[in-house]
């Protein structure tokens, strides 16, 4: 039946119900906004009423929705109770778990990976930086993938770590005994992010600041736009926790954030190697956020 209920329709639903706005609910959930969206419409069409209203500040849960809520929240309770009871069955997660990571720079995974070890010490890990990530998840030729950029791709399943700020910066030994140079006299380090980040991305940000900028350099990752830019050859978009010694550009455009998502294929979420990893994140980021 094409009204038919789901416990994704409840999860999406208590997910914006709690966030207030379908992009939040997106963000902690890692998927498409378009997802939750289409998802509650779903349920509001198997129960037959409106379950929030769409105001300046995001979603306001309705009456209807407040009655809606309850029941949720008792579905939540006892799917969690499920999934307890299936984890204590569920023999010691062990084996490879092929993981696709971004550039460490822009985040490093390894801190929370050797805790991951720790706790799962019979999962061995097989990391790489191959591009494409979302392409080989696809594939089901990795197990997980940590991706850069504010749109997962909707047939993948995740959760949102943590965010990237990038601004523009040059270094000491660029500038020399010279001031900052205009925009336009500047020298550019483009490099070819993850995910959205790609080179058509870098210079649509590099045509914010001059409509012909002078690019010098082109690099791969954003570990060699930060070695490029500390060596002095020119000014290049940074994660702005590796900034330290560097000059940031006073003529630069507004920062800009990205989400650092780790992301699987619903194909893969039931594989115990993969279930604990998604776990111990969930359970790692709990604890920050009571701390």
């Amino acid at each position: 039946m094409d009204n038919e209920l789901s416990w994704d329709q409840v999860r999406y639903f208590l997910a914006v119900a709690r966030a207030g706005s379908a992009m939040a609910a997106a963000q902690q959930l890692g998927v498409g906004h378009a997802t939750v969206l289409r998802n509650i419409a779903q349920l509001e069409a198997s129960l037959g009423v409106r379950l929030f209203d769409r105001v300046r500040t995001g979603y306001r849960i309705t009456a209807d929705g407040e009655d809606v809520l309850a029941s949720a929240q008792g579905m939540e309770s006892q799917a969690e109770a499920l999934q307890r009871r299936a984890l204590n069955r569920q023999p010691t997660p062990a084996g490879r778990l092929k993981l696709s990571i971004c550039d460490s720079t822009l985040f490093n995974a390894l801190p929370l990976l050797a805790e991951l070890r720790k706790a799962y010490p019979r999962i061995e890990l097989a990391l790489d930086r191959e591009r494409d990530a979302a392409i080989r998840l696809s594939r089901l030729q990795v197990d997980a993938a940590l991706m850069v950029g504010n749109t997962p791709p909707d047939e993948l399943i995740g959760r949102q770590l943590a965010r990237v700020t990038l601004r523009w910066f040059c270094s000491t030994r660029y500038l020399g005994r010279r001031a900052v140079p205009a925009a336009e006299d500047c020298e550019y380090i483009a490099w070819t992010g993850p995910s959205e980040l790609d080179d058509a991305w870098q210079r649509a940000q590099l045509r914010r600041l001059t409509s012909q900028p002078r690019v010098v350099v082109q690099v791969d990752t954003h570990e060699d736009a930060l070695a490029a830019v500390r060596a002095g050859l020119g000014a290049a978009l940074l994660s702005d926790a590796d900034s330290e010694g560097l000059r940031k550009l006073p003529f630069a455009a507004p920062n800009e954030s990205y989400g650092v998502w780790l992301l699987t294929h619903p194909d893969l979420r039931r594989s115990g190697r993969v279930r604990a990893l998604f776990d111990f994140v969930a359970k790692s980021q709990d604890e920050r956020t009571r701390t």
